[in-house]
This record gives C-alpha cells, structure tokens and sequence, in this order.
C-alpha cells in the first residue's frame, strides 16, 4: 500500500469538506454548482472512498479557487496554508516545455479532426444501409457510447491544457 497516496487522499477529502463547509453550502448545493455531478459523488469524495477524476478535480480546484496542488497536498484547514492557497500560482516554463505544451494543443486539434471524420464516416454508413440490421444495432449503439466518452476526454484534455496555460508566465 502506498502511503503517500492515503496522506494526499486524506488531505483531498478533508479540504473539499471544509472549504464547502466554510462556504455554508450542502453536498447536494455543491454538486449542482460544479454540474455533471450528484451529492454521492461530493460525500463520496469527502468520505476519501472515492477520488474525482481530472475534469472534476479541476472544477472542484476552480470552484474553491485554490491550486489542484494545495488542494489535494495542503491542509486548507490551517489559515496560513488556506491564505497562500488562494494565492493565483503562475508557473515559469521553459522554452521546451512551452513548445511541448503547444505540441500537446497541436496533437488535440488533430485528434478533434480524427474523431468527426470517424463520425462523418459512420454517418455515411448508416446513410448507404436500407435500415441496421438487429445484429448492427447493438454495435451502433456502442459506437455512439465511445464517441461520447471520446468526446468526454476531449473536452477534459483540453480543459487541462487550457488551466495549465492559463498558470503560464
């Protein structure tokens, strides 16, 4: 078991307790204001039984105004820590690592393109068929369940990229 992940999970799940608590707003206030997410997903987080995915880190981080980093590593509960918390960070990146960062914003255009042209594709499939088939029926069905969850990651990967940059010098 690793340990460092318990003392980071605690320390995630107490702050996003604490700062909801600080703010006089419920689990089920707090899951609507971030959107995309339920009550049992704010107790789940706050309990440590859970951890949020990225996308709903970041909203979390937005909402509280504070750092994924302070978030998810410092005790907000401590006034000192809580005061350099809300502070907005502002990273220097190298030459390198900008261009590496722009590569990553190249590569997310590209993958967007990739993905509707797989949809237009499909499109165009269905279009040339007299009806699907029952035995296809099931495997549109799954199709449309990928591009949505592709679409999902899209929009996540492009969030971070967007919250990374905008930490940019």
């Amino acid at each position: 078991m690793d340990v460092s992940k318990l003392t980071v999970g605690s320390k995630l799940s107490s702050n996003i307790r604490h700062l909801r608590k600080q703010l006089s707003i419920s689990q089920d206030d707090l899951a609507k204001r971030l959107g995309g997410l339920n009550r049992g997903n704010i107790a789940s987080y706050e309990k440590g039984t859970a951890e949020p995915k990225i996308c709903n880190l970041l909203k979390l981080s937005n909402f509280y105004k504070v750092s994924v980093i302070d978030l998810t590593t410092s005790d907000l509960r401590c006034p000192v820590a809580l005061g350099s918390a809300r502070n907005n960070y502002q990273y220097e990146l190298k030459e390198e690592d900008k261009a590496v960062l722009e590569k990553f914003y190249e590569h997310a255009a590209e993958l967007k393109k990739v993905m509707e042209s797989v949809q237009v594709c499909h499109d165009f499939k269905l279009k040339s068929m007299e009806g699907v088939p029952p035995g296809l029926q099931c495997v549109v069905s799954n199709f449309n369940q990928m591009r949505d969850a592709g679409e999902m990651l899209m929009k996540a990967h492009n969030e971070l990229l967007t919250f990374v940059k905008s930490r940019m010098k």
